[in-house]
């Protein structure tokens, strides 16, 4: 952008009827979307009140500018703040069921780590059974 620009921003903002004029379309662009701003200021009546006959393509000139401060469309705005909404709805969703999946995935494990215990425990109760009855064995062959 040149000097010449910015100072011809200025002075054609400084005209009121163009003011309001793009106050209306940057109204309506902030509550509708560019297009549909684009569309009013196309129709017949409102190219009649035009002071010259390109205001939408100025209008949406000084728009970009504007815009290249990080301006947004209260549109845009609140279809982003629906679609977090959403986003998050869904995100707690899937955490609810990997946190479902991990406490399955603990109980079978849960459940294998203790059909497996009792099977150690079964098997060493058998061998200390044989064992004592082994000893007992030998003590009775040895009182004979």
């Amino acid at each position: 952008m040149n000097e010449n620009f910015l100072n011809d921003l200025a002075a054609l903002y400084s005209n009121p009827l163009v003011k309001n004029m793009f106050m209306d379309y940057f109204t309506r662009m902030q509550q509708e979307g560019t297009q549909a701003a684009a569309k009013f200021f196309n129709t017949a009546p409102a190219k009649k009140d035009s002071i010259f006959g390109m205001g939408p393509e100025v209008f949406e000139k000084m728009a970009e500018f504007y815009s290249g401060f990080g301006f947004v469309s209260q549109k845009r705005h609140e279809e982003v703040l629906k679609e977090n909404e959403e986003l998050k709805k869904e995100n707690a969703f899937l955490k609810e069921i990997v946190q479902k999946m991990n406490l399955k995935v603990f109980e079978e494990g849960s459940r294998g780590i203790q059909d497996a215990w009792q099977e150690g425990l079964a098997k060493q109760l058998e061998l200390s059974k044989e064992m004592a009855k082994t000893f007992f064995d030998l003590f009775k062959d040895i009182k004979k």
